[in-house]
């Protein structure tokens, strides 16, 4: 078995056998001349069985907000898919390994289909969601909510520039990632395939430098019936996140409005005069981190006051990673001290958004203690307010 990148004219045939992994057909004449555009060239590498593609992995580069507020460099892992009869052979952990080990970023990540499979590649729960379900009939706002600006439809032929727009100024809590000029397009291809047409709604705020009012907050949602699903909902202020809120719960002919994907802390339920009309359905993982080049990773993101800790961090995928670590709130560096937290590439992963403590991973037994005192010091340096979230399908 050989692993390299595939040539262009081999990018359908890689996206079949990805289908194919999936249990789906290949790829429609029709359907290919609107997704060939997310395969760039160089993103896809494949394992052949000596001509014969047997699995193939897209990755695209990005970067992705750490704590701190900086952006790091992130490798998104938007593909991968190992043929029939190939599978458990490691075929894919080959690939895989190949892949990372090619991969110029920092940090990679991975929204995968099947949690169970990424843990044995060093990825690990970086940022959880929830999907929320509300009573429209019954949904009265309270007086509270902020109120401000004005929400109205955007017209189809500039929603998607004004998604990208708004997207990347709102962007700013740890996790959040960039999206690629076909992302939109990418999205209202997936809702269309389901009978659905998406609608975005778009708030505007106070003017700007130049007089004119800025767009500050989307809400893209689609309607099924009497169900109204919101596909995704980004804003930059309290006041645009009510607007568009007051907007959805006034579409008409509509008796339930369904959400995926939210952040953990949105206080969606506290809206309303009853948040009984708010309804958790579901509490998942989302983004799944790992640390391609862990010293660079633990310098791009910024730490809270604690005492320096040594973090062993194992990583038998990529053993260059593997090693000590002095991770503080001014320096970040290799040292040959005894660690006094060891953990895997994957539970560095999970902590290294603050979406989990070392404490609870340590409880877990995810993190093995070698001096009690370092716990709580990591504690403090890896926390972050408010939950991470990515609030990108890819």
């Amino acid at each position: 078995m050989t692993t390299h990148q595939v040539e262009r004219a081999g990018l359908r045939a890689a996206f079949d056998l990805f289908r194919g992994s999936l249990h789906q057909p290949p790829v429609s004449d029709r359907d290919w001349a609107q997704l060939s555009a997310s395969f760039e060239p160089g993103a896809v590498r494949g394992a052949f069985d000596g001509d014969r593609l047997i699995a193939m992995h897209q990755s695209m580069p990005t970067d992705i907000v750490v704590p701190g507020g900086e952006r790091a460099p992130l490798s998104v892992q938007f593909r991968f898919g190992v043929g029939a009869g190939h599978t458990r052979r490691g075929v894919g952990t080959a690939l895989m390994a190949a892949a990372l080990q090619a991969t110029p970023e920092p940090l990679a990540m991975v929204r995968p289909s099947e949690g169970g499979i990424y843990g044995r590649f060093g990825f690990g729960v970086a940022t959880r969601c929830r999907d929320l379900v509300i009573d429209r009939r019954r949904a009265v706002l309270t007086a509270d909510v902020p109120s401000g600006g004005d929400t109205r439809l955007a017209d189809p032929a500039d929603s998607a520039g004004l998604c990208r727009e708004v997207y990347d100024r709102t962007r700013a809590r740890p996790g959040a990632i960039g999206r690629w000029p076909w992302y939109e397009q990418l999205l209202n291809h997936e809702l269309a395939s389901a009978g659905l047409f998406s609608r975005v709604a778009v708030h505007t705020g106070a003017e700007g430098p130049d007089g004119a009012a800025v767009p500050d907050g989307f809400a893209r949602y689609s309607v099924r019936g009497t169900t109204l699903d919101v596909d995704e909902l980004h804003c930059r202020t309290p006041e645009s996140w009510a607007g568009l809120w007051r907007f959805l719960l006034g579409v008409e002919l509509v008796d339930e409005i369904r959400l995926r994907g939210r952040p953990l802390d949105e206080p969606v339920e506290w809206l309303f005069t009853d948040p009984r009309v708010c309804r958790v359905t579901a509490v998942r993982d989302e983004l799944w981190l790992r640390p391609v080049d862990t010293l660079a990773a633990l310098r791009a993101r910024a730490y809270g006051d604690g005492d320096p800790v040594v973090l062993g961090v194992h990583d038998p995928l990529l053993p260059a990673n593997s090693g000590h670590y002095l991770v503080g709130p001014t320096e970040v560096r290799r040292t040959r001290r005894s660690a006094q937290l060891a953990l895997s590439a994957a539970s560095l992963a999970s902590l290294y958004l603050g979406g989990v403590r070392p404490l609870a991973l340590a409880v877990a037994g995810a993190v093995t203690v070698h001096d009690p005192k370092a716990l709580p010091a990591a504690d403090r340096l890896f926390h972050t307010d408010g939950e991470p979230w990515c609030g990108t399908a890819v």
